[in-house]
């Protein structure tokens, strides 16, 4: 620090004298040489050490090189008590009038020093005239610490203590061997007592009222040059003082930076005095440690901290790790004046014989301004050193005299030597030129930075505490409350109720999405020049007089309108209430209760069991009877992906274009973008973390195209803003839920995700669904980057490589999977559909008939392809409960035909032969209507199913064809065989044989009566028939 005064001239050994001066009755008497100084007492009470041998130690205190104390002292054992009376005591004076001195006591600790005496040791220091015969003391037996004293000055009590108990620490740190614990070290006990003059009081008060502000450099990284022996590293800014303006602001200097050491952490160290170590001091550490995390630091600049803080080779690092500090008197105000307008100085200077650098660096302390705010840390990059710059954005001068060499070119400073720097390096220019300013200050492109931290005493604005309103006072209000009569207040205006509000919302949104968004000016006739539409303006109005009315009839207005801040509590809480309506009515929480469209459920359940003609078939007609319809769009754009990518690409962009804000769109069309221009993706990433933030997918997919664009620390920040939505519990919106009969709905089973699991599974598992390649397959590789290997890993990826029609790729990682992680159910049945696909039909059924219990439809019905399954028909039946579907009713009803109902054979004796079924103990027609009542009650059952399976889906062609064998006469079978193939099912030959039969009429077809039942067996009737006239029929 620069001080006008040399420290040895100021000594305060003696107390300062101040004349005063009396004027009684026109006569002066002037009274000389009256001490006006307070006095600083140091008393030593004990030295407990923990060895054996007790010998007598030398103890040495001094503070801003004046000596306060130095005597001999015997120590005590840990295990005796503590003395009452001091062992030394020793004494100065200071003036607290002096302020600059003040200034330079609080940048100043105590200092104390203990070493052991020998016998020789201990008569030298009892008779001085004997150390000429006595060796010096060795450096390796000193103890020291420092202790901040600076609370006892800053008190306005007429006697204040300060009890210190401090470890003395080795000045000279021993070797490891040599090395003792924390707790073995000697104890000092010291008791610090400041006598005050009562004359002094006025400046006592100057003293308590004062802040101070300490500026801590960690130390300077991505210099331009390696750290070199032969350079001088020197950094300088500025400090408050006790002046009224900028002219009383004090030069701290940081001298000798050395070189990062090894095992030094710039988050977590213990700073040194800077004013020790620039006085040439061996001990110079502080007591308070100094503690922070990367994320604390303000970082305006972007720097990439990481890389560069945590470098296992430290060459281009320079490091103080110390502190400056002083009393600001009566400055807040001034320095809360400047740090509204100016930025803090600092400056850095590397001096060397060839020649050196120099740079600048501006902290912003803005946030000094902010209620409660103490403390800064801040890495600042530097910028060459330019004295205009310095004037414009800090208000002051250069600090230092800067360097006559400068970079000469860009390209050159790469090449510099650590061992050498000359003039022919650095190009030669005044330092008042501009050009080099904008130059980087690094050798990797890249500036280098201090990482410094600037703290207060105490904030510039205080916080703002608001009253604590006790229990008392809130009794009395609730009791004043129910003593008024309640008053029901009467609109006198045009009534609206909150449904009315609402109904305005749904109109407005609805309206929206009718309203042209560009290229459409045959709309455009109210103002064209600021691009809006008479309907947008109608829709504005409406909204926001609509939403006055609702406030006028729903808040006592009046009550609000006699202060700005009560208006103010108005306006939020109206709109509180405003946008909770709105967003009840916009948010459907009720949406999974409606009732989806007939149509697109049939049309997922079709792509859900990869019919994707028949999917394509119903969605196309939807488009035709809505085609302004978005939904419709997507949803068939997604389904033409697999095969057909120019008419997917036309049909999502038609989606786009009649509603361009769901997330699913923009996703879906930014994916299909990065496939062909990964740039110009960029504005639909953009738009969805914009219109859908709580949403913690989009983030996690903006995140990953911004990382596959090689943009890391963008990527970096945008999954840093989904995990923290995912600390807050946001969950997905689950309107876009993953399941049966949804549209992100798949034929796979669903990839289990847990709620630790990586927020990338969750993003893979839907770029999948939406069939977006590129970006899954980055998104899957981050997975495995930090999340390692998984069954869920190897699920997505095999099933990445299966929808790319890379079936041999896939077959290979999910049998990798099986053999890590077992035969998991979601991997057997993707396995299992890879063989089917291959035509490896019996490895296929085999793995089906492991996986029947699958989650999904599709696996499930595929695995009644497995061989007799015994569990067809209850797997069937469960479908049809939980998931009905036109597919799981067909299949049940093929099964009723293919297996009927046993005969009830109660105390029958059943034969098995080859060809046939005998019944022991029946009669032949019993047996025949048993098999026939079998048969019929199969019948019957399958045509119940089919015509279930046509109320979910209309163009069912299944259905219609199994219809068409059962059914009579022949004239539906014809029409249900029609219908079959115009559903697009191929009909066989034997279906065409069945339906071609000649319908076989009874005789009570022809009398026209309802008959219930036959009994007889006449030869006029068929024998699948059961009515006849005799007198066995009942009616």
């Amino acid at each position: 620090m620069n001080r006008k005064k040399n420290r040895s001239s100021r000594s305060t050994s003696t107390s300062t004298q101040r004349s005063i001066v009396l004027k009684l009755d026109n006569k002066q008497f002037e009274e000389s040489y009256i001490s006006l100084t307070d006095t600083l007492v140091l008393k030593v009470f004990s030295l407990r050490v923990s060895d054996l041998d007790l010998r007598n130690f030398a103890v040495k205190v001094s503070f801003f090189d004046v000596l306060l104390l130095h005597a001999v002292i015997k120590p005590i054992h840990v295990r005796d008590a503590d003395p009452v009376n001091p062992v030394a005591k020793g004494s100065m004076n200071f003036d607290p009038a002096d302020y600059e001195k003040m200034c330079l006591f609080a940048d100043t600790p105590l200092i104390a020093q203990i070493h052991p005496l020998r016998k020789i040791d201990e008569n030298v220091f009892l008779h001085p005239e004997q150390g000429d015969t006595n060796e010096k003391e060795s450096a390796m037996d000193v103890s020291c610490c420092n202790v901040d004293i600076m609370p006892i000055f800053t008190t306005m009590k007429e006697k204040q203590k300060m009890v210190i108990k401090k470890r003395m620490e080795p000045m000279v740190l021993p070797s490891v061997l040599k090395r003792k614990s924390w707790d073995t070290l000697p104890l000092l006990t010291m008791e610090l007592t400041v006598e005050r003059h009562p004359l002094n009081q006025v400046h006592h008060k100057v003293l308590k009222d004062a802040n101070w502000m300490t500026l801590t450099l960690v130390g300077s990284y991505n210099m331009i040059v390696p750290f070199g022996s032969e350079y001088l590293y020197t950094a300088a800014s500025n400090l408050p003082n006790h002046g009224p303006d900028d002219a009383q602001l004090g030069i701290v200097t940081f001298s000798q930076g050395y070189k990062k050491p090894r095992g030094f952490k710039s988050t977590n160290f213990f700073p040194k005095w800077e004013s020790l170590r620039g006085s040439g001091e061996v001990f110079t550490q502080g007591d308070q440690k100094f503690s922070f995390q990367l994320e604390d630091l303000q970082n305006d600049d972007d720097i990439d901290l990481l890389s560069y803080l945590d470098e296992k080779l430290p060459y281009y690092t320079v490091v103080w790790g110390s502190f400056h500090r002083t009393l600001m008197f009566n400055r807040d105000r001034w320095l809360w004046e400047h740090l509204r307008q100016y930025k803090w100085p600092l400056e850095l200077h590397i001096y060397g014989e060839q020649g050196g650098f120099s740079f600048m660096a501006f902290l912003n302390l803005f946030r000094f301004l902010y209620p409660g705010e103490q403390a800064i840390r801040l890495a600042v990059p530097l910028h060459w050193v330019h004295a205009e710059t310095m004037m414009k954005e800090c208000n002051c001068d250069l600090l230092l005299t800067p360097n006559d060499t400068f970079p000469g070119h860009p390209s050159d400073q790469g090449k510099v030597s650590k061992s050498r720097v000359t003039n022919d390096t650095f190009g030669n220019s005044e330092s008042s030129s501009s050009d080099f300013f904008n130059r980087v200050t690094g050798p990797d492109g890249n500036n280098a930075f201090v990482v410094i931290e600037v703290r207060l005493g105490r904030p510039l604005v205080p916080v703002i505490l608001p009253k604590e309103v006790l229990k008392e006072d809130i009794s009395a209000m609730l009791t004043k409350m129910e003593l008024e009569a309640p008053r029901k207040r009467i609109c006198t205006g045009r009534g609206q109720l909150e449904h009315e509000w609402q109904k305005t919302v749904r109109s407005a949104a609805n309206s929206l999405r009718k309203v042209p968004y560009y290229g459409a000016t045959e709309f455009c006739t109210f103002n064209r020049q600021l691009s809006e539409t008479r309907t947008r303006v109608e829709l504005t109005t409406s909204c926001w007089q609509d939403a006055a009315i609702f406030v006028n009839n729903n808040f006592v207005v009046q009550s609000y309108l006699e202060s700005d801040a009560l208006f103010e509590e108005l306006v939020m809480m109206s709109h509180a209430c405003l946008m909770k309506s709105a967003s009840n009515t916009l948010i459907r929480t009720d949406h999974l209760t409606v009732e989806v469209e007939p149509a697109i459920r049939a049309a997922r359940q079709a792509r859900q069991m990869q019919d994707i003609g028949h999917a394509i078939d119903i969605y196309l007609r939807l488009i035709a009877e809505k085609p302004r319809v978005a939904d419709y769009w997507r949803e068939l754009s997604t389904c033409m992906k697999d095969f057909d990518t120019e008419r997917a690409k036309v049909c999502l962009n038609r989606a786009v274009f009649i509603y361009p804000r769901h997330p699913l769109s923009l996703i879906s069309k930014g994916a299909m973008l990065f496939e062909e221009n990964p740039a110009a993706a960029e504005p639909f990433f953009i738009a969805l973390m914009t219109y859908h933030p709580n949403w913690t997918s989009a983030w996690v997919i903006a995140s990953v195209y911004f990382y596959n664009r090689e943009l890391f620390h963008l990527a970096k920040v945008t999954m840093s803003i989904a995990e923290k939505w995912r600390n807050l519990r946001c969950e997905e919106d689950v309107r876009y839920q993953r399941a049966w009969e949804h549209e992100l709905g798949d034929w796979w089973d669903s990839t289990p995700v847990l709620p630790h699991m990586s927020l990338y599974y969750t993003a893979a598992d839907l770029l999948l669904r939406l069939r977006a390649m590129p970006l899954a397959e980055v998104c899957i590789a981050q997975i495995l980057s930090v999340a390692g290997e998984s069954p869920q890993y190897y699920h997505l990826v095999s099933l990445c490589c299966r929808l790319q029609e890379r079936l041999e790729d896939a077959l290979c990682h999910i049998t990798v999977g099986i053999k890590k992680f077992g035969e998991v159910t979601y991997l057997t049945s993707l396995q299992a559909e890879i063989q089917h696909k291959l035509g490896n039909f019996n490895a296929a059924s085999e793995l089906f008939g492991k996986a029947d219990n699958g989650a999904e439809s599709y696996t499930a019905l595929m695995s009644l392809t497995a061989g007799d399954n015994p569990r067809a028909r209850g797997l069937l039946l469960d479908r049809v409960r939980t998931r009905p579907s036109a597919y799981a009713w067909a299949a049940l009803a093929e099964d009723w035909l293919a297996n009927p109902p046993p005969v009830s054979t109660t105390n029958v004796k059943v034969k098995v032969n080859k060809k046939r079924i005998d019944l022991e103990g029946v009669p032949e027609d019993g047996v025949r209507d048993a098999t026939l009542n079998r048969h019929m009650k199969a019948k019957s059952s399958a045509i119940a199913c089919a015509i279930q399976a046509l109320k979910i889906d209309r163009q069912a062609g299944r259905a219609w064809a199994i219809l068409g064998a059962l059914v009579r006469p022949k004239a539906k079978r014809l029409y249900c065989l029609k219908m079959a193939q115009l559903s697009g099912w191929t009909v066989s030959e034997e279906y065409k044989d069945v339906a071609n039969v000649a319908s076989q009429f009874s005789i009570c077809h022809y009398v026209g009566a309802s008959l219930r039942e036959c009994r007889c067996g006449m030869s006029q009737c068929p024998p699948t028939c059961y009515c006849s006239l005799c007198e066995n029929t009942r009616v």
